[in-house]
């Protein structure tokens, strides 16, 4: 046995090891060498993630088998988007998400969008037409090319995932949206159990048993 399966065999035992109520919100694939959040813990982490993100606000959130339904206003300006989750960086006390928009992208009523520019994008300027509208409100941290969403940002100094957890390491990490929840697999394997410990806010040692 290599030392990476070495390494996921102990996860999963130590995943097992995890209170009930925890053990259902992840989960680990040894032969795939993969972790699996369940959508609850991932829209909370979000959410925790993008709540100082300046002039972002997120609202209702609807898991679907292949995305997430959310809705969420910017600048004043209220859209609709259906988004998976694509890779996570997290480096130099900072965090870089990617976020595919595969489906709907949609601009809904709000009182900064003018009746013109809502009609305009509804009879058929589309995605190209809401770019070049969302380049004008978008805030630091914040872009679209049409086809991703780049949300970057410092990680808080305190809190569920701390800047300081990561000021000296990094962790790359890819994401597959399934029906269950979202698979993350990591490029880089140093500090993923501390995450893992940080995210589910769990009192448990910081490395799985045998590492």
């Amino acid at each position: 046995m290599t030392g990476a399966s070495r390494w996921w065999e102990s996860a999963k035992e130590w995943v097992g090891k995890l209170p009930s109520g925890l053990s259902s919100q992840v989960a680990v694939d040894v032969a795939r060498r993969r972790l699996r959040l369940s959508h609850a813990r991932v829209e909370a982490l979000t959410r925790a993630a993008l709540r100082d993100v300046r002039a972002l606000t997120l609202g209702d959130w609807v898991n679907q088998p292949q995305t997430y339904d959310v809705r969420f206003a910017v600048s004043g300006w209220k859209l609709r988007v259906d988004v998976a989750v694509e890779r996570l960086e997290l480096a130099s006390g900072c965090y870089n998400l990617t976020l595919l928009t595969p489906g709907r992208v949609e601009l809904e009523e709000s009182r900064t969008a003018s009746a013109l520019v809502q009609g305009v994008l509804r009879l058929g300027g589309g995605k190209a037409a809401l770019r070049t509208v969302l380049d004008q409100v978008m805030p630091e941290g914040l872009s679209w090319d049409g086809q991703r969403f780049q949300v970057s940002g410092k990680l808080p100094q305190e809190g569920v995932v701390a800047a300081r957890l990561f000021e000296s390491s990094s962790l790359v990490m890819n994401a597959e949206h399934e029906s269950e929840g979202l698979w993350l697999s990591a490029e880089a394997w140093p500090g993923l159990v501390d995450l893992m410990q940080a995210v589910l806010s769990a009192d448990l040692p910081r490395k799985p048993p045998g590492i």
